[in-house]
């Protein structure tokens, strides 16, 4: 990595700075594994999700008919919130004021939506009674859920079921999913099908190692598919044959089933893993010559790192509340967000602000080369004129933020990243 000419880098592969961090006093990096180190082929990986999904739903008893369902993995976006006892999926800005509500797949009026969740209705947004769709995980079930409701509303099907109880099912069959390796197994038989490629990934690992900091691995994922996800993007390529590299080689310490965000507030046992068995092994004395472990928490890890200061670490991940709140909050970790979904979103907002020169100059119309953004839910960052709850979210917890994990490759690893100057309404009239 090269010091960056910030006009060479494509707007939508730059990281954006929240909060200034001076790369040369971070002196570890960690990774969360999937949608951070592994990105995946939404329309199969998800939809592998949501299929198995619906196959436990119907042993539980719901009907066949559902198992003729299509999933739409472009339906649903980030940031949105379920509300349980009511059947709705919402929209909300930064001050938590629903501007966008959907039951089943019919949209609610202002009227309706002010009626439910007027501004001045005290409502936290919180679990039990809502649940936050704040990664790309939860996606599938965000949608089953939706189309459970819609057919609650327009048939026969589910009236002996709350809105409560469709959501705790379909939220306990993907789980199971997970669980049981039905997903898993699927990916570890054909990765290519489901996890994308990467080809800087390596580069910038070696890098980051380079620069003489510590790298390191979170990931609730266990041991067996964590080997084949990362043996597949971090493989040998034929320039690398000879040495044999094991992805195992580019990481000084790497942590499965660590149970975020418990990892961070919890004392729970380690474990070390037997590579070739996958089976745990009690740790007797010290930690020195171990390399990978099961389970744990945050002291344990800077024990093992040899680091005294939260401050001295980077992580990066792509879940807000488990991976980057609850590092930030509770030990000070410095935090880089991945938001896959934010180069789609750029483009269309370089497109749009390109096409509106050219029409200003031209005297186009606008409208008829306009891209818009989804549909239903608009902009990722943005609800109306104001900024999203997941916005907030981002701004308020992540000092760094990309759309992927390779970009880092544009910037020198001692990069100073300094935050943008904060404004008020009133100081953008001088």
């Amino acid at each position: 990595m090269f010091p960056e000419k910030l006009i060479d880098i494509p707007l939508c592969e730059r990281i954006f700075c929240n909060r200034s961090l001076n790369m040369p006093s971070i002196q570890a990096i960690g990774f969360d594994m999937d949608y951070t180190l592994a990105l995946y082929k939404h329309e199969f990986f998800e939809k592998l999700a949501y299929e198995e999904t619906l196959k436990k739903l119907v042993k539980m008893g719901y009907p066949k008919e559902i198992l003729k369902w299509q999933f739409d993995h472009k339906y649903m976006i980030r940031g949105l919130v379920i509300d349980k006892k009511l059947g709705n999926v919402l929209k909300m800005d930064r001050h938590r004021y629903v501007k966008l509500a959907i039951h089943g797949f019919k949209q609610l009026t202002r009227d309706e939506r002010r009626k439910l969740y007027d501004i001045e209705n005290v409502i936290a947004y919180e679990e039990p009674d809502f649940a936050l769709i704040d990664t790309i995980f939860s996606l599938p079930e965000a949608f089953l859920f939706t189309q459970l409701v819609d057919l609650k509303e327009n048939s026969t099907y589910l009236s002996e079921k709350s809105f409560i109880q469709l959501h705790q099912d379909v939220r306990k069959c993907i789980d199971q999913c997970h669980q049981d390796g039905s997903i898993k197994h699927k990916v570890a038989q054909n990765p290519e099908k489901y996890i994308k490629e990467d080809p800087y990934l390596i580069n910038v690992l070696e890098e980051l190692r380079l620069s003489g900091r510590k790298l390191f691995v979170v990931t609730n994922s266990l041991w067996d598919y964590t080997n084949v996800v990362m043996g597949f993007l971090l493989r040998s390529t034929p320039q690398q044959v000879i040495s044999q590299k094991n992805w195992t080689d580019y990481f000084d310490i790497i942590i499965t089933g660590s149970k975020k965000p418990d990892f961070f507030m919890a004392k729970n046992p380690i474990y070390e893993v037997n590579l070739d068995s996958g089976l745990l092994k009690n740790i007797e004395n010290n930690t020195s010559n171990i390399k990978v472990f099961q389970g744990g928490h945050v002291k344990l890890l800077h024990d093992m790192l040899n680091i005294q200061k939260g401050s001295e670490i980077l992580y990066v991940g792509d879940h807000i509340y488990g991976d980057i709140l609850r590092s930030k909050k509770e030990i000070g970790w410095r935090t880089m967000l991945v938001i896959e979904e934010l180069e789609a979103e750029i483009q269309i907002k370089k497109i749009n602000y390109d096409v509106a020169k050219v029409c200003e100059s031209e005297e186009k119309t606008l409208l008829q080369y306009h891209k818009s953004f989804h549909p239903v839910w608009g902009e990722l960052m943005k609800t109306g004129r104001q900024n999203s709850r997941f916005s907030a979210q981002v701004m308020n917890y992540s000092c760094l933020y990309t759309s992927k994990l390779s970009n880092l490759r544009h910037y020198d690893t001692n990069k100073n990243f300094q935050a943008v100057q904060d404004f008020m309404p009133h100081d953008l009239d001088f």
